[in-house]
């Protein structure tokens, strides 16, 4: 894992690049609350990330939801892509249970 701290005027950015698994998760986020906590705006690039797990996502995830991160790689959109599609199908797999149940 590497990553790069850049200060600027505006933000504070934080280049993620290497390995967004497991093994690194928790200093990951670390990193992220510590920024969050000590500057106003915060830009997140995935764009060097390498390889990714569920841990990894699971961090994308809620750097989605915090409307961070800036830029990102074609593991992280390949993986993201991979997830949500299963999720709609899991989804859609118990809405078709659920009618079939109440058919009976």
């Amino acid at each position: 894992m590497e990553n790069l701290l850049k200060p600027n005027e505006t933000s504070f950015h934080i280049k993620f690049g290497g390995k967004m698994t497991y093994e690194f998760y928790r200093e990951l986020e670390d990193k992220v609350i510590d920024a969050m906590r000590r500057y106003n705006h915060l830009e997140i690039d995935l764009s060097e990330v390498s390889e990714i797990d569920i841990c990894g996502l699971h961090l994308v995830g809620l750097l989605q939801r915090a409307g961070v991160i800036v830029a990102t790689s074609p593991v992280v959109e390949q993986a993201s892509r991979g997830l949500l599609s299963t999720l709609h199908a899991a989804a859609l797999g118990r809405a078709s249970r659920s009618s079939r149940m109440a058919i009976r």
